[in-house]
């Protein structure tokens, strides 16, 4: 009975040092809305906004790309020749494959 009335005599005595521990620990850990939880989703923000610029680069690329694709006779060919295998008439296509590589 002595240690319950000492322990009960500490947490009277320093109740709201106890009390902003308590809301401290809750605020950073246990909370849902707490600031890890928030960290976690500032990276996931700036992973994702990472992404977007790369796909927007991307697709500025491939529509210039594609505007070239249009307007140049020569991009046409060599895309054709490259990746299709396409040929002029009298004209052999050799297609050597690579073992070595894995597909």
């Amino acid at each position: 009975m002595e240690k319950i009335n000492q322990v009960w005599f500490y947490v009277k005595k320093y109740k709201y040092l106890l009390a902003s521990l308590f809301f401290i620990v809750w605020i950073f850990f246990i909370d849902q809305t707490g600031i890890m939880f928030k960290r976690k989703l500032n990276k996931e923000i700036k992973s994702l906004k990472d992404k977007k610029e790369f796909y927007i680069s991307d697709i500025k690329k491939n529509e210039k790309y594609y505007q070239d694709l249009l307007t140049n006779p020569k991009t046409k060919e060599k895309l054709a020749r490259e990746e299709y295998f396409m040929s002029k008439d009298n004209e052999e296509v050799f297609i050597i494959v690579d073992k070595t590589k894995d597909n």
